[in-house]
């Protein structure tokens, strides 16, 4: 496939974020994008995206993990899909912010290539916080500030992101197999953002309402799946089981994304978690439930009960 190098455009103004003078500020979410399947889906993708942001006012977008299918690519070509999958967004001018995906790290596809060629654009605002080595990369904050003209020196809210990781390294092992990379967030990066929280909250003597987005979804949302999801309560598809950070095909959950859901339980003021990976799922609930759920009890870091 020929894929073609797009030069970088630069924003108009700087890459603070703000609300519209109405007081407004729209996100729009893209999750599993998977370009590099096949030419004629990734341009059925592109229109899509040209679709929706022709039709909304947006202020910045979300691309939520898996926007590569890494074992369909050549190492050659992989992170040059980048140019194609933010052509809608540079040719707008619009900003955007990336989290990671399992898909988005194979043997031929390097998340570290896929990260350099995203932010050499300036309209990107993806970001590495977080340096351990098992943290994955999109782990970060981005904070909104009021309209211009207002008290510009206090944030408005937060927007946490954050690399649930999953795939496989781009190295071999001695059977010539690639290794699977943890499919949670790293208890590095738990560490970070308890830490990160708190410093925001110092430093401007209030806590802000956020949003976290995230690719593979945390223990509660199989949780609720699995306690009856109702068309009018959660409207939209409920057409997969839902396959959780720490899910194994053959072991099951494995309850490494306690301590996630743990950080999220004591966040004051997040108002709401997005997150992709299951394709037939398009449904939503209330976030007390889903991300602090009265019926999900952690009793030990090996137990996760309903």
């Amino acid at each position: 496939m020929s894929i073609r190098r797009r030069t970088y455009q630069r924003r108009a103004k700087d890459q603070t974020l703000r609300f519209t003078e109405n007081g407004t500020f729209q996100i729009s979410v893209f999750n599993d994008l998977h370009f590099a399947e096949d030419e004629k889906a990734d341009n059925n993708t592109t229109e899509v995206m040209n679709s929706v942001l022709s039709s909304e006012n947006v202020q910045l977008v979300v691309l939520n993990g898996d926007l590569i299918s890494g074992e369909a690519t050549q190492s050659s070509n992989s992170s040059l899909y980048v140019d194609q999958i933010v052509a809608p967004l540079v040719d707008r001018g619009l900003p955007w912010a990336s989290t990671y995906g399992n898909h988005d790290s194979e043997v031929n596809l390097d998340p570290e290539e896929t990260f350099q060629q995203e932010t050499k654009y300036d309209n990107s605002l993806t970001q590495r916080r977080v340096l351990n080595s098992t943290a994955g990369i999109t782990n970060y904050y981005l904070p909104v500030f009021p309209h211009e003209g207002s008290n510009d020196d206090t944030p408005a809210f937060i927007l946490w992101f954050f690399d649930s990781q999953g795939g496989h390294y781009t190295t071999k092992n001695d059977d010539g197999k690639s290794g699977a990379r943890q499919n949670w967030v790293d208890d590095s990066v738990i560490e970070w953002f308890q830490k990160a929280n708190a410093n925001i909250t110092s430093t401007y003597g209030q806590t802000f309402p956020s949003l976290a987005f995230v690719h593979i979804p945390a223990h509660p949302m199989r949780a609720h799946q699995k306690s009856g999801v109702s068309p009018t309560k959660e409207p939209g598809i409920n057409g997969e089981r839902v396959q959780e950070q720490g899910y194994d095909a053959e072991a099951g959950y494995q309850s490494q994304d306690l301590p996630f859901i743990s950080a999220l339980l004591n966040t004051t003021g997040l108002a709401a978690t997005f997150s992709g990976h299951d394709h037939d799922n398009d449904w939503y609930g209330p976030h007390h439930v889903l991300i602090l759920p009265s019926r999900v009890q952690v009793k030990t870091q090996n137990d996760l009960i309903n």
